[in-house]
C-alpha cells in the first residue's frame, strides 16, 4: 500500500512539474458541435414555453365565457334594429303620409335670370384672318388669229419669250375673184405673225411647220413668272369683306419677312363649281422682288374697316352676322316672372368676330339677352369656347 502511495505521489508531481500547457484538451470540432447542439435546443425550450403559454391563455378565456356584451348586449341591439325596420315598413305601407308629394322638378319654383349683356360704346377693328396656298399665275394660251398653214415656228416648247415675240408664221392663201370674163386668177398668200400674248415660259408649244390651224385654235401657253395667294373665302368673311381691300399682309412660316399682296380680288363660283357648293375665291399678286414656291402655305390678313366710339354688342347676342340682325330683350311679367323676351331688330354694322357694331335700333345702355333663345351657348363647353367671346 506503500508502494501505490508513493506512486501516486510521484504521478501527481510529475503533472505538477508538467505544468498548464501539457493539459489534454477534446478536439476543436467536437467542442463546435456541442455548441450547436446547445443552441438547438435553447431555441426548442422557448418554442415548448410559448406554446404553453398561449394553451393556457386560451384556455383561461374559455373559463371566463363569452361576456356579458357578446351575452346580452348585442342580442338585444339587433332584436332592437329589427323591430325598428319592421315597424318603419308597416307605416309606409298601411300609413302613408298625407302630407303632398314633392313635384318631380327638382327646380322646381326656382328662379333663374338668364344672362344679358348691355350695348356698350367701342372701337372694332375689323381684321380677317385666312389661310391660302400660293400659286402660279394662270398660263395665258396662245391662239391662231388666222386659219392655215404653219410655214414656220421660232421657238421650242419649254424656253422663255417676251410679250409679242413672233412665235410663228401662218401661210394663208386666197381664191382670187373673178374678173369681167368669168377667169381666174392665180391664188395668193399672205403671211401672218403669231406673237406672244404674255412674258414668260412655253408650255405645250408643239406646232410642227406643215401642219394646218384654224382660227382661234390654241397652241400651247405661256406660262408667266409671276405668283398669286389664294384662298378659300366662307360666307362669314365674305360678309365681313364688304369693303375689300387693296392689299392684304401675307406671312410664310420660314419664308420671308410679311409682305403686302397687291391686287386683291374675289372670284365667285360660277357653273359646275356653284352647283358643287364651292366657296368664294380670294386671290392677291404676289410681288416680283418676293421669292416664293408653288403650294407654300401662307396666312393672309386683311383690313376691311375700322370704327372708334361706336354702339356695339357682342356677337352671341346677334341673330344676325350683317346689315339687319336680331336682338331678345328681357321682359317681366304683371307676377314679377320673367315673361317672353321682346324681338328688336337693328341694323348691324362691321365686326370683329366677337363684337358687332350696332348703327340703329338700340340706345346705349340697353340690356338684351346674351345669348339668342334656342342657340347653342358657345361657352357651354370650355374645351372649345372662344376665349375672346366668353372672356375666359
Amino acid at each position: 500500500m506503500a508502494e501505490q502511495h508513493d506512486d501516486a505521489h510521484q504521478q501527481t508531481a510529475e503533472d505538477v512539474r508538467r505544468g498548464p500547457m501539457e493539459e489534454s484538451f477534446p478536439p476543436a470540432s467536437h467542442a463546435a458541435a456541442s455548441s450547436r447542439e446547445a443552441r438547438r435546443q435553447a431555441k426548442q425550450q422557448h418554442r415548448l414555453e410559448t406554446l404553453e403559454r398561449t394553451q393556457l391563455h386560451r384556455a383561461e378565456k374559455a373559463a371566463r365565457g363569452p361576456g356579458a356584451w357578446r351575452t346580452w348586449v348585442l342580442p338585444m341591439l339587433k332584436v332592437g334594429v329589427a323591430a325598428i325596420i319592421a315597424i318603419a315598413l308597416v307605416k309606409l305601407a298601411f300609413f302613408p303620409s298625407e302630407e303632398p308629394a314633392v313635384a318631380d322638378d327638382p327646380l322646381a319654383g326656382a328662379m333663374f335670370d338668364e344672362p344679358v349683356a348691355m350695348v356698350e360704346r367701342g372701337s372694332i377693328e375689323n381684321a380677317v384672318s385666312i389661310d391660302g396656298t400660293v400659286v402660279p399665275v394662270e398660263a395665258v394660251p396662245i391662239r391662231s388669229t388666222q386659219t392655215g398653214m404653219v410655214s414656220r415656228v421660232y421657238y421650242d416648247d419649254g424656253l422663255e419669250v417676251a410679250e409679242g415675240e413672233v412665235l410663228f408664221t401662218v401661210r394663208v392663201e386666197s381664191e382670187p375673184e373673178p374678173d369681167a370674163e368669168g377667169n381666174l386668177g392665180e391664188p395668193t398668200a399672205a403671211i401672218w405673225n403669231m406673237r406672244a400674248p404674255a412674258t414668260g415660259t412655253l408650255v405645250g408649244f408643239d406646232l410642227l411647220a406643215g401642219q394646218m390651224i384654224d382660227l382661234g385654235g390654241e397652241a400651247g401657253a405661256v406660262q408667266p413668272p409671276r405668283h398669286l395667294v389664294r384662298a378659300s373665302v366662307g360666307a362669314a368673311d365674305q360678309y365681313r369683306l364688304t369693303s375689300l381691300p387693296e392689299s392684304a399682309t401675307v406671312t410664310i412660316d420660314s419664308g420671308p419677312a410679311p409682305f403686302e399682296c397687291a391686287d386683291v380680288a374675289i372670284r365667285q363660283p360660277t357653273g359646275e363649281e356653284a352647283t358643287a357648293g364651292a366657296s368664294a375665291t380670294l386671290t392677291c399678286a404676289v410681288p416680283a422682288d418676293v421669292r416664293v414656291f408653288v403650294g407654300l402655305s401662307t396666312k393672309l390678313e386683311l383690313a376691311a374697316g375700322s370704327a372708334s366710339d361706336v354702339l356695339v354688342l357682342p356677337t352671341t347676342a346677334v341673330l344676325g352676322s350683317a346689315d339687319a340682325g336680331i336682338v331678345y330683350r328681357p321682359t317681366v311679367g304683371s307676377d314679377g316672372m320673367p315673361g317672353e323676351p321682346e324681338e328688336v331688330r337693328i341694323e348691324l354694322g362691321i365686326s370683329d368676330g366677337s363684337v358687332v357694331e350696332v348703327r340703329a335700333g338700340l340706345a346705349e345702355g340697353d340690356e338684351v339677352l346674351q345669348f339668342v333663345p334656342g342657340a347653342v351657348d358657345p361657352c357651354a363647353d370650355p374645351a372649345t369656347a372662344d376665349p375672346a367671346v366668353c372672356g375666359f
